[in-house]
């Protein structure tokens, strides 16, 4: 005799049995979700591991081209200029240029810029008058200048008496919502100027200085900060620097600077040594050329600014460091990585 279930249990059981597949199925889909995220984070990681160690290698490889360039004398055999891969890098550092290399290393590769930091002005060594040249270059109207100049003065001079235009922390910072102390030293990075009266973020990186003023009366300007260090003995380096540098020197406009770049690059197509030899060279060769330079140029670096980056795969990791290299020792001076 079968025995006859009813039709309401049978759908119950049958409810039961797709929940129970559909339960299935989801902790499979989460299971699964699981090892595709693991298995992307493990990559990703170790992608990550292998661009920072290619990364931390372009830092060597700086170092290896700093003592090349002592030996490079553009002289060389074509078969040494061609077999050897960095001879281009070397001796544009040996003529007190930047250099840019590429090293493919199997699935990765190597980016490093080795630049000579004497091709900006070194912040901490400008006077009034050099302080009015790089004011001038970056578009800031001349009446904000006594107040900058006294201002960065007074930040870095050891006494706590202000200048006329000038800030000091009795009479300015002490008195701040929140206040802080003139530092009476040394600026150490670019950046600190913001924490001097007068320095705003316009004013360094460029933009408008009065922003809250009417349109039509809005003040804008190109900024000083890309023109600015804080390494060096405070001679600028005349084979490295770029025009808006070379403009803050004395005596030199646009149309000079253009002609110090033209003499110094011209021979670089047809692979001759084109660069400054020295500051008797320059001013031999670019005639008309203000005496006061001559004590405010250099043709070599010991400073170098290094970016190394490292790629691998999707990933790509980089380090910025500050390099002194006397010639035959190498000193990190400041060495910054990707968070």
């Amino acid at each position: 005799m079968r025995v006859r279930i009813p039709r309401r249990r049978r759908g119950s059981a049958l409810l039961i049995a797709l929940w129970t597949i559909a339960l299935l199925a989801l902790l499979v889909m989460t299971f699964t979700f699981d090892i595709f995220l693991e298995t992307k984070l493990t990559v990703y990681s170790r992608c990550r591991r292998k661009a920072e160690d290619l990364a931390f290698s372009g830092i060597s490889v700086a170092e290896m081209l700093l003592d090349r360039q002592r030996a490079v004398t553009g002289n060389e055999t074509e078969d040494v200029t061609t077999a050897d891969k960095w001879y281009a890098a070397s001796l544009l550092l040996s003529r007190g240029s930047s250099a840019t290399v590429t090293v493919p290393l199997g699935e990765g590769a190597i980016h490093l810029t080795i630049s000579p930091e004497p091709g900006k002005r070194n912040v901490n060594k400008l006077t009034d008058e050099d302080w009015e040249g790089v004011l001038k270059v970056g578009n800031i109207p001349q009446e904000y200048w006594p107040g900058l100049i006294d201002s960065f003065n007074d930040w870095i001079d050891p006494d706590s008496l202000p200048r006329a235009d000038g800030a000091e922390t009795t009479d300015y910072y002490g008195t701040l919502t929140k206040p802080y102390k003139a530092r009476n030293g040394s600026v150490d990075t670019v950046r600190e100027l913001l924490l001097v009266k007068g320095f705003g973020e316009a004013l360094l990186s460029g933009g408008v200085l009065n922003p809250d003023s009417p349109a039509d009366q809005q003040i804008s300007v190109s900024g000083i900060q890309d023109m600015l260090t804080t390494y060096g003995d405070g001679l600028v380096n005349v084979n490295a620097a770029d025009r808006r540098v070379l403009m803050t020197l004395p005596g030199v406009d646009e149309l000079v600077a253009n002609a110090i770049i033209e003499e110094r690059t011209v021979g670089i197509a047809e692979s001759n040594d084109s660069s400054f030899k020295d500051v008797g060279d320059l001013m031999i060769r670019v005639p008309g050329l203000d005496a006061a330079i001559q004590s405010r140029v250099t043709t070599r670096s010991a400073y170098f600014r290094v970016t190394s980056g490292g790629v691998f795969g999707p990933v790509a990791r980089s380090i910025r460091a500050i390099i002194h290299f006397d010639g035959s020792r190498l000193s990190v001076l400041q060495w910054r990585e990707d968070p």
